[in-house]
């Protein structure tokens, strides 16, 4: 069965890291290829590991750029698809090093670190990281019915919540915990007449969860925080923007989301909402960023769907307090 598991993950990942050259044009003079296509991000997903030593993050090294109509117009990216994989950095931008060869959909450590849950084929699965690498005879599938994704653990390690459509007659996404080992699973939170209820993240204290709607008759997602039951929903945005991706800073008072292309921050009531980056986000590729245990930096890849440069792409951290930004990793 393990070997089995181990086969499905290295097929449903490799389909993931699979090398494509990204041809496009915006139209005349540029060839009047289909300008819907965008370029690829190289990285994707960071997340920070609990011990606030090092980062995870999927990656597949950029190459080089060719541009057959001129700089002014979309090119073509080279990738080395066998160097595609999970990479960890030290916090301090040092020790770049692959340790997984595929790639991770929705990666999220465990509150000791010693496991990372991830999905493949809209199934989650976990597996042991040693604190060098990961131990692949120790992966195991934790869902096996329905479309899963977005797991998350509480702080104690004891649950994780995840969206999935099991048992959702219409086929939409509701909020779910199950036990680490896949067993105890229960539906907390479903209200088909109005939307999908997706995107779950614990509060620090475990008490709460925070997580996006999808409102009857809006065509965007609002932001929701819950407690961990499943009971008392409350509304914290209201801009019919398009919110996802929200996570409570370590300390509990913050909570950082992906708004219109950007992070933004408000305080765990909605309140005073502030826009935080100003030059494009990665939420196409993966997750798109991750609070700093220590909650005084944000780590986020920035991108622009209209950005075919080396410079697109990469990972880029934050200063919470003063707002600088300073380029984390880069293409060569």
């Amino acid at each position: 069965m393990r070997g089995l598991l181990i086969y499905a993950l290295a097929v449903g990942l490799l389909i993931c890291t699979s090398c494509k050259d990204n041809v496009t044009d915006a139209g005349p003079p540029c060839g009047g290829i289909d300008p819907l296509i965008v370029p690829e991000s190289p990285y994707d997903s960071p997340i920070w590991h609990p011990s606030g030593q090092f980062i995870g993050f999927n990656h597949t090294p950029l190459r080089r750029i060719e541009y057959p109509h001129g700089e002014q117009c979309p090119g073509v990216q080279h990738f080395a698809a066998d160097s595609a994989g999970f990479w960890l950095i030290n916090s301090d931008g040092g020790n770049m090093r692959r340790i997984f060869p595929y790639k991770l959909q929705s990666p999220a450590w465990s509150p000791d670190g010693n496991w990372i849950a991830f999905v493949v084929g809209a199934q989650i699965f976990k597996m042991r990281f040693t604190g060098m690498t990961f131990d692949t005879s120790t992966v195991a599938q934790l869902t096996f019915e329905g479309r899963n994704f977005f797991p998350a653990w509480s702080p104690d390690g004891r649950w994780i919540a995840f969206d999935s459509n099991d048992e959702s007659p219409n086929g939409m996404q509701f909020l779910w915990v199950m036990r680490p080992d896949g067993s105890l699973k229960s539906r907390i939170a479903y209200d088909p007449a109005k939307g999908e209820i997706r995107m779950p993240s614990y509060s620090p204290d475990g008490r709460e969860i925070v997580h996006i709607r999808y409102l009857a008759g809006v065509f965007s997602s609002e932001i929701f925080v819950m407690d961990s039951n499943g009971t008392e929903p409350s509304r914290l945005t209201f801009n019919n923007s398009d919110d996802r991706y929200p996570k409570y800073s370590p300390d509990g008072m913050r909570i950082a989301f992906y708004s219109n292309g950007n992070i933004w921050l408000m305080d765990t009531l909605g309140n005073n909402q502030q826009q935080f980056t100003t030059s494009g986000v990665d939420a196409s590729f993966g997750v798109p960023f991750s609070w700093s245990p220590a909650g005084d930096k944000i780590l986020y890849t920035r991108y622009r769907p209209t950005d075919w440069t080396m410079k697109n792409g990469v990972l880029w951290m934050i200063n919470v307090s003063t707002k600088s930004e300073t380029q984390f990793t880069s293409n060569p």
